[in-house]
């Protein structure tokens, strides 16, 4: 069973502390270590300040530390290398605030996996060890956006994020009743339903919340977004089975929709607290219990149509780590 730290106080120095213990034997003195973490469409971004903590105790341990991310698809804040580049000094993410190189790898290599010929960051790949540094958020494509998608679609190149959108967009069969549920569930608004549901693939960003939804099954697709979000996760993750990898997510702030909305919406869950662990599955999990547990009810699966234990559950069938953890 695994251990996961939880601090429900964030400001308190047991950070540092916890950080520390749980580094100071993987992460050795003179280590390319790679932070991944989102530096902001506009309003929603992984806690400065934080980082900022963070990357003292791996200086203090003697690491190589650099923050990095990687441009998007659509047009905003982060389309390219050069406007993220502005972006992240923007909202505060520089080499003298921080205390550490800020890149945004815009160059890749070729990994591939059983449905995605996946664009790796250049970087992240040439890192002796791997630390994910995650705001957990609620997300209209997988319920809630945590460490995984962080990785998975964070990660990769502007094509391989959309190939994780388009690969599984599902088709609709002639057992379809016409009873409305897909197109209200769906919050990209890509599905119309007259005598048939119809899906525009256009607008579909293939989350597959319309297959998970439809009572009658009549809607199928290769592979759901859970899916290809974790196999994609599995593929990078794989390149570091012989090195160092531990994540932190931050469960506060938690917005309807992820940090790749200009406005992430508003806060559908209190502050929780940090997550810490070397188990991916183990932190997810742990950081989804507790806000359902805070808050009474599922509140991702109640906003989002969509059930976020499904990406943990795909994460576990991959090897990505064992849902059992302790709370410590």
């Amino acid at each position: 069973m695994s251990k996961v730290y939880y601090l429900k106080v964030a400001e308190s120095d047991k950070y540092e502390q916890i950080l520390e213990q749980e580094l100071k034997n993987k992460f050795k003195k003179g280590m390319k270590v790679a932070v991944k973490l989102h530096m902001g469409e506009d309003k929603g971004m992984f806690n400065p300040t934080l980082a900022k903590r963070t990357i003292k105790v791996l200086n203090k341990l003697g690491c190589e530390p650099f923050l990095f991310d990687t441009p998007v698809t659509y047009p905003g804040a982060r389309e390219s290398k050069q406007v993220y580049e502005k972006t992240a000094v923007k909202h505060g993410f520089t080499k003298e605030s921080i205390g550490c190189p800020v890149i945004i790898s815009d160059d890749y290599v070729g990994v591939k996996t059983k449905n995605l010929d996946l664009e790796v960051s250049k970087e992240l790949l040439g890192a002796d060890a791997f630390l994910v540094l995650t705001h957990f958020k609620g997300h209209p494509a997988s319920g809630m956006g945590g460490a995984i998608k962080n990785i998975a679609m964070g990660c990769v190149s502007p094509k391989s994020k959309k190939d994780q959108h388009t690969v599984g967009i599902p088709v609709v069969s002639d057992e379809c009743t016409a009873c409305g549920t897909c197109e209200e569930v769906c919050e990209y608004s890509a599905i119309k339903v007259k005598d048939k549901a119809v899906i525009n693939k256009n607008s579909c960003w293939a989350c597959t919340t319309c297959v998970y939804n439809c009572p009658s099954n009549a809607i199928k697709s290769k592979a759901s977004f859970d899916a290809l979000m974790t196999e994609a996760a599995s593929g990078i993750l794989k390149k570091f089975d012989d090195k160092p990898v531990f994540y932190v997510n931050d469960v506060r702030s938690i917005t309807k929709n992820c940090d790749c909305f200009s406005n992430p919406g508003k806060i559908i869950a209190k502050d929780v607290g940090i997550f810490m662990s070397d188990n991916l599955v183990a932190v997810e999990k742990a950081s989804t219990d507790l806000v359902k547990k805070q808050e009474g009810r599922d509140v991702f699966l109640e906003t989002h149509h969509h059930d976020p234990y499904l990406q943990i559950k795909q994460a576990e069938k991959l090897g990505l780590g064992k849902e059992d953890y302790e709370l410590t």
